[in-house]
């Protein structure tokens, strides 16, 4: 029931966007409003400005707002992140996809159609699954391996392939990169970790407090996995096959260094984000 002193949804949002521009979180009014919405768990009719919070819906509220605060990042509060055209459960313990990662994904498939019929895809440390999710949503004939070693991203994966439906074109496995992948892929995807180990305190207070480590530790120069991929990846594509990387910005001359000293790869080439940063690598077998 609304009582008297039941907080009015303006003060509340008030309150919320000053909390939150207090702990440093950016657009604070809008993270404000979308935590205003999620409190209510679409199961309360839209509230006008004067009107006044429900006992409950206001504690749900305020104890979101206090999470938020402190850093925890928004897709794992609402347990949900936008990608591409489609949705993906997140959890705690599980990389969130970044913007930078949707651009990889849109790289992959294009990459993907047009691939010869009945191709076969590898998305290396899947995470949510979303790099595998596109590229099976890509056409109907792929057949899309994706491994991780860490048992709660896959269980996330495979949450997401059963709710979008694509338990028949992705596969998933338990793996450390390629220790239990067999066979040849016309592609291989990944977002390796790339920050370098010195640099992860640097990261924002939601990455390094709330992302696994495992997901973002590249080792000494930020290239451990990285050279790992391109050392194993030709023996595991088909002639003519893509390598498709998201590296960190600064990483493309090493990377493209090392890259020419593999075996098996060539048209080795980087391209940029929409930021204009070196962001993605991508080769093929020769």
């Amino acid at each position: 029931m609304r009582g008297r002193g039941a907080w009015r949804v303006r003060d509340a949002l008030a309150f919320a966007s000053r909390e939150l521009g207090l702990a440093g979180v950016g657009e604070p009014a809008r993270e404000a409003r979308r935590l205003l919405g999620f409190a209510f768990l679409e199961s309360f009719p839209p509230l006008g400005p004067e009107e006044r919070l429900p006992p409950f819906f206001s504690r749900r509220f305020r104890s979101l707002v206090t999470c938020r605060a402190r850093g925890v990042p928004l897709p794992l509060i609402e347990g949900r992140v936008g990608f591409l055209d489609f949705e993906l459960k997140v959890r705690p313990g599980v990389f969130i996809p970044r913007p930078e990662t949707e651009e990889l994904a849109e790289r992959a498939v294009a990459l993907a159609r047009r691939l010869p019929p009945r191709p076969r895809a590898l998305d290396l440390g899947t995470g949510t699954g979303a790099l595998a999710i596109a590229i099976a949503r890509a056409r109907p004939d792929i057949r899309v391996l994706a491994v991780d070693r860490s048992p709660t991203a896959l269980a996330c994966a495979a949450w997401n392939a059963r709710a979008l439906g694509l338990e028949d074109r992705l596969q998933l496995r338990a793996s450390n990169w390629f220790s239990r992948v067999e066979g040849r892929f016309h592609l291989i995807v990944s977002n390796p970790p790339y920050v370098r180990h010195g640099e992860l305190l640097s990261l924002p207070r939601e990455v390094r407090g709330f992302e696994p480590k495992a997901a973002l530790d590249g080792g000494k120069d930020g290239l451990e996995a990285i050279k790992h991929i391109l050392t194993h990846a030709p023996e595991h594509l088909y002639p003519g096959g893509w390598l498709l990387l998201e590296i960190g910005a600064g990483q493309g001359e090493e990377v493209m260094r090392f890259a020419l000293d593999r075996v098996g790869l060539v048209e080795t080439k980087l391209e940029r984000d929409i930021a204009g940063k070196e962001r993605f690598f991508l080769a093929r077998c020769r």
